[in-house]
């Protein structure tokens, strides 16, 4: 493991001012567009400045835990978007955790991660197996568990989203979210062949006689303003953790078929931490693997995010 003075990081972070509320339809136009790329990576804990309750204006110069953010300058808003920078990684069938021979999935499971992410902003293993989810509850289980590892160790897990050579193959490409329908200030990216990696890219088709390249994990790091009022919905299948200042906030771990996860910011703030006014980062860890779906899609009225890299 580094050292956590390793992970040291100053970001410059430009002017966030167009995240919208739930009656504001004006935001970003979407873009579009993806290539190969490197690998964004490690990362420190989250720091948040105050900003215009309407607008979810400048960040400040501020700085917390391992990560300091600098002050966007005027004309900054560029920065701030609706297409989502991606990190992907491809990886072979050969690996424990990807199309598994003893266990083809069964229902989403909580409790394979730790709640906060890790001084590097990675998920940090829990268990092997985990807990049921109750989907009467945001993060709880219900009675019984499984019996088989969705997860086969620490060691295997702790490749998902980090660079291994030889083990996966990295990919940086952009996910467009696009206003749906138009001025109603939802925001939204849907596909039920959720299949990012050509079949060319990284190590090509996957599992062997498909004709589409499986098996790969998704990672997105973001800043956004937060308004009262907004939501993030996510549904899909397999795995999908999504953290909020640091905190988890949708945990749908796991093979399974498509699941629903939602963050009300309003309903959830006491628990992630958060208050309305003010900058917080969000972290997106998805994984899919195993055939045959593959399906993503996200709904939001947050019109506007601000790309945070995580370099070594």
């Amino acid at each position: 493991m580094y050292p956590r003075s390793f992970f040291l990081l100053t970001f410059a972070v430009a002017a966030l001012a167009c995240s919208s509320g739930p009656d504001d339809g004006n935001g970003a136009n979407p873009g579009s567009g993806g290539s190969s790329g490197t690998p964004a990576s490690s990362g420190g804990e989250t720091s948040t400045s105050d900003v215009s309750s309407s607008s979810a204006g400048d960040f400040g110069s501020i700085s917390g835990g391992d990560i300091t953010v600098g002050a966007g300058g005027a004309g900054g808003g560029t920065d701030c978007k609706s297409v989502l920078d991606v990190t992907y990684r491809d990886f072979k069938e050969t690996h424990p955790d990807f199309e598994m021979p003893t266990f083809r999935g069964d229902e989403p499971r909580r409790k394979l991660i730790e709640p906060t992410l890790g001084d590097d902003r990675k998920p940090v293993f829990l268990d092997s197996i985990g807990c049921f989810a109750d989907r009467e509850t945001q993060l709880g289980c219900r009675d019984g568990v499984g019996t088989q590892k969705t997860i086969t160790s620490e060691e295997s897990f702790n490749q998902w989203y980090r660079d291994v050579p030889g083990v996966n193959m990295t990919f940086n490409k952009e996910l467009a979210l696009e206003e749906s329908p138009p001025g109603s200030g939802q925001y939204v990216f849907e596909s039920a062949a959720f299949f990012p990696l050509a079949p060319d890219e990284g190590f090509g088709v996957s599992p062997q006689g498909r004709d589409r390249n499986f098996l790969f994990t998704t990672e997105i790091h973001l800043m956004f303003g937060y308004v009262a009022g907004q939501k993030f919905t996510f549904i899909g299948d397999d795995d999908i953790w999504i953290f909020i200042n640091g905190k988890l906030a949708v945990d749908l771990g796991s093979m399974h078929g498509p699941e629903t996860g939602v963050i009300d910011f309003d309903a959830q703030a006491k628990d992630l931490g958060i208050s309305p006014g003010n900058n917080y980062a969000m972290d997106i860890f998805h994984a899919e693997r195993h055939t045959d779906g593959s399906n993503f899609r996200v709904t939001t009225n947050i019109s506007c995010f601000v790309p945070v890299e995580i370099p070594l």
